[in-house]
C-alpha cells in the first residue's frame, strides 16, 4: 500500500481519535474543572439530574462531531491536505473526507 494513501488513513483515523468532546464529559460527570469562569456552568449542571446531563452531554458531542465533519466537508471541496509532510490523495476510495470519518467513526473497516 503506498505511503499516501497509509497517511490519508491515519490522518481519517487521528481525527476520529480526537473527536470525543472534553465539554461533553464534563458536562455528563456534572462538573467543569473547578476555575472562576466556570462557577455559573457548574451551578447550572447541579441542577440536572443525571439523564438530563447525559442528554444534554449527548447533544454537545454530536455537536463536536458535526463541527469536525463539515470542517471536513471543507477540506475536501477546497484544500489539498498535507499530513505529518505527506500530501493526501483526493477521495482515494471514491468518498469524501466526511464520508470516511463517519464511516470510521461507526468503526466501519477502510474498503480494500
Amino acid at each position: 500500500m503506498s505511503t499516501k494513501l497509509e497517511s490519508y488513513k491515519s490522518f481519517i483515523d487521528d481525527v476520529v481519535g480526537i473527536k470525543k468532546s472534553a465539554i461533553s464529559t464534563w458536562v455528563e460527570k456534572g462538573s467543569f474543572p473547578e476555575v472562576p469562569d466556570n462557577i455559573k456552568r457548574n451551578e447550572i449542571l447541579s441542577t440536572l439530574s443525571n439523564e438530563q446531563r447525559t442528554e444534554l452531554a449527548k447533544i454537545i458531542q454530536e455537536s463536536n462531531e458535526s463541527g469536525i465533519h463539515d470542517l471536513l466537508v471543507l477540506l475536501n471541496d477546497n484544500a489539498s491536505i498535507e499530513y505529518k509532510g505527506v500530501k493526501l490523495p483526493k477521495e482515494p476510495f471514491d468518498t469524501q473526507l466526511n464520508f470516511d470519518f463517519v464511516a470510521r467513526s461507526e468503526g466501519d473497516s477502510w474498503p480494500k
